[in-house]
């Protein structure tokens, strides 16, 4: 059995071996990954399947053909719910309602989706975070569904983020990530690991990445991405630095969606205007650990710990919007963010 048989060894250093990880965006696949996220999070209203995503484990098949023609299967227990990049077209691809839904033109921001949790994604984007300061070494190769993989391991050096490692392991030949495993600072077992259980370098189909629904099938077209329902240019523009870190440049039109900082310590901020805004702070002030009642300045907030994701729920003494932040930082730096934050609004009110 090829299990029995012993890994082979790279003789790639971390460098060569992450220089391979970057560049395998165009390497075709075919495979069965299993992401398993256990972050402990609260049901947020409004925001689709992101909290099921972020808490427990999805199941999906993957063919991957290059950046622009892909697909990903997630199973259901009521089927699949499918997702194909076709170009610069989307489709989703709902079993349950048996509807297919085509996303036209560019989608600046959305929400996630289960096949950014796929290896060789996550990998990258991981991976492409790191930076001049943080470590990278190598790991000893593991078999990773029939694949000799190399390992890198990225130790983040800005004490501002809760991530304390991110370990890749990937094909040494293609750069493909295979197996990759996030864990928390100061924490022994991973809070996201994501996986090929089979997996073949052979470019699928163009047939198979395509969505041909049935005549039965209904199609519907949007235009918007998803994010869009709750970002409603509802409050005032959000300002270029918090807590020390600059804003991240948006995509024209999207003024109330913020991100802020480089690597591992980004945030993002976004508000929750409305019913949204009281709904989230209610579950979030309902979720049994990890959530506590803050002071902020100029307002309070919610705020929400786990071991690698960083939540606050914030609203302004004045009135306004709820306000989202989150990232994989420390507590302290989003309660400084918040509290920033809102001292802002209400110079603007």
């Amino acid at each position: 059995m090829i299990g029995a048989l012993p890994v082979r060894g790279s003789a790639l250093t971390a460098a060569q071996l992450r220089a391979r990880i970057l560049a395998s965006s165009a390497v075709p696949y075919q495979g069965y990954a299993e992401s398993t996220v256990d972050l402990g999070l609260p049901d947020l209203p409004d925001l689709g399947d992101v909290s099921t995503l972020l808490d427990g484990t999805t199941d999906q098949y993957a063919w991957y053909r290059s950046p622009g023609q892909w697909r990903a299967d997630v199973l259901t227990t009521a089927g699949e719910n499918d997702v194909y990049q076709a170009g610069q077209a989307t489709y989703l691809w709902d079993y349950g309602r048996n509807l297919l839904t085509q996303i036209t033109g560019a989608e600046p921001v959305r929400l996630p989706r289960a096949p950014d949790l796929l290896p060789p994604a996550l990998g990258r984007r991981l991976l492409s975070f790191a930076s001049s300061a943080d470590r990278l070494s190598r790991l000893p190769s593991r078999r990773i569904a029939g694949v000799d993989a190399a390992g890198l391991r990225i130790v983040p050096a800005d004490p501002a983020t809760t991530v304390g490692q991110v370990d890749i392991w990937a094909d040494p030949a293609s750069g493909l990530p295979v197996l990759v495993e996030v864990i928390g600072r100061g924490a022994s077992a991973p809070a996201l690991l994501t996986r090929f259980l089979q997996v073949s370098g052979s470019r699928p189909a163009l047939a198979t990445v395509m969505p041909a629904p049935a005549p039965d099938v209904g199609v519907s077209t949007a235009r918007l991405p998803d994010v869009s329902g709750i970002l409603r240019g509802f409050g005032p523009p959000l300002p270029g630095r918090l807590a020390g870190a600059g804003r991240i440049p948006a995509p024209a039109g999207l003024r109330d969606l913020g991100a802020y900082g480089t690597g591992f310590s980004r945030f993002a901020v976004l508000p929750l205007p409305g019913n949204v805004g009281s709904q989230a702070l209610a579950a979030a002030s309902g979720a049994a650990a990890g959530a506590g009642q803050v002071r902020l300045a100029d307002g309070t907030g919610v705020l929400i710990e786990t071991p690698l994701l960083t939540v606050l729920l914030a609203r302004s003494e004045y009135g306004g919007p709820v306000y989202l932040l989150a990232g994989a930082v420390t507590p302290a730096l989003l309660m400084r963010a918040g509290s920033g934050l809102l001292t802002s609004m209400a110079g603007d009110t």
